[in-house]
């Protein structure tokens, strides 16, 4: 099944005014939007004189050597068409969290122009025209962005057409139970007065962004190793015990003034941030293969399967905590001491997802290196509630591309 069968008449009809006013038939545009740790809104020159562009390079560059050479929009473009690339701050040193304007606010602007005709900010071939059918791509913190963006483009929406200059939630004064127990057991409880965080934003430091325009008329979005619902990992850079900070020194390096905003709880998680509708739908693709070699003690970070970075349960946007522990097939089951028994007792299929007019697509056998430029080719794969079969055994590349068509 298409992606274009899957999403019926709503799309059918889109497809047929598009055709009705051009006598060309439309290409398809892929619009890119990077994940964390690129200076994507940068452009430089190398010393050999090449042009240097991070948001571009994003979609091929690798960290392991057996992924080199390897080209998402190589894949992505097997059958034709154009694309545009988004190119944003999502670097450490920024510390810029998804509902900023220079993050979300900042994509929604390219992703108006490239869909205007005029062309990304990068030098390549294939840009699109005007008149292009659009596809949405995004991987890893790219996922979140496009979530908060879609999910404030339909008026109602709680932040409807607004990013922020605001690096952290609000915070309010709470009544909190706190209670402590004594070395000879004795329990004893308070209730104090203080600040915590809550899943708000502030209109005082509001910015007017068209999400609207930005996605209005787009055909779909898809997520690969997207941290939709956050990610443990970060969860655990900030809260962590010692051996969490040792593997985060060995492994990621990350600080948790960085990536806070991907944390798993609720303060911080997207679905909390978004209306109860979604401008475009979303169809997301989750790897569950740890990183090749000793890089795989990452994992360790991570509860249940996950893609190296990030949980499963996230990428696929499933309902619940982000970090649940999913067994085969997007389905969780009773354990007893780590052994999984019985008949499963929960399912990621389109009833239980964590954000309306989100579906899965497919669940591989890939890891967030290879998610991004393709470096695993034919990985294996899971059978999913609701998933599309179009690109079955292909890599995100190659099903979002067979999707498509």
């Amino acid at each position: 099944m298409t992606l274009s069968k899957r999403l019926g008449a709503g799309l059918s009809v889109f497809f047929a005014a598009m055709v009705g006013t051009s006598a060309a038939v439309a290409e398809n545009c892929y619009i890119l939007v990077h994940g964390h740790g690129v200076e994507g809104h940068t452009t430089s020159t190398a010393s050999d004189g090449s042009l240097v562009q991070p948001a571009l390079d994003y979609w091929s560059e690798t960290y392991f050597d057996e992924y080199k050479n390897s080209s998402f929009i190589d894949q992505l473009l097997i059958s034709g068409g154009n694309y545009g690339v988004v190119g944003y701050n999502s670097t450490d040193e920024g510390e810029l969290p998804y509902w900023h304007d220079k993050t979300s606010g900042e994509i929604a602007r390219q992703i108006i122009q490239i869909r205007s005709g005029a062309g990304d900010r990068f030098e390549h071939e294939n840009q699109c025209s005007a008149d292009d059918t659009f596809w949405i791509i995004s991987h890893s913190q790219g996922a979140a962005q496009m979530m908060y963006i879609a999910g404030n483009a339909v008026e109602g929406s709680p932040y409807y057409n607004r990013a922020y200059n605001q690096y952290d939630t609000d915070t309010e004064v709470q009544d909190v139970k706190k209670c402590s127990t004594t070395w000879w057991g004795s329990k004893s409880c308070k209730t104090v007065s203080e600040e915590v965080q809550v899943a708000s934003l502030s209109d005082t430091n509001a910015v007017t962004v068209d999400f609207d325009s930005a996605i209005s008329g787009v055909a779909a979005i898809f997520t690969t190793g997207g941290a939709i619902t956050g990610t443990e990992g970060v969860d655990r850079i900030c809260n962590g015990t010692w051996y969490d900070e040792v593997i985060n020194d060995l492994f990621f390096g990350r600080e948790c003034a960085a990536v806070r905003y991907m944390q798993t709880n609720d303060i911080y998680t997207v679905r909390n941030y978004v209306g109860t509708n979604l401008g475009a739908p979303v169809y997301t693709i989750g790897g569950y293969a740890g990183f090749p070699g000793a890089e795989s003690v990452s994992s360790a970070l991570l509860n249940g399967e996950d893609d190296g970075y990030i949980n499963l349960a996230s990428q696929m946007n499933c309902s619940g905590s982000g970090k649940r522990s999913l067994w085969s097939n997007l389905k969780q089951y009773d354990t007893f001491m780590g052994i999984a028994y019985g008949s499963a007792t929960f399912s990621c299929d389109n009833d239980n997802k964590g954000t309306a007019r989100s579906y899965n697509l497919a669940s591989i056998y890939t890891d967030h290196d290879a998610q991004r430029n393709g470096g695993i080719l034919s990985p294996d794969y899971d059978g999913i509630p609701d998933g599309l079969n179009c690109g079955v055994g292909k890599n995100s590349a190659g099903r979002i591309a067979a999707c498509t068509q």
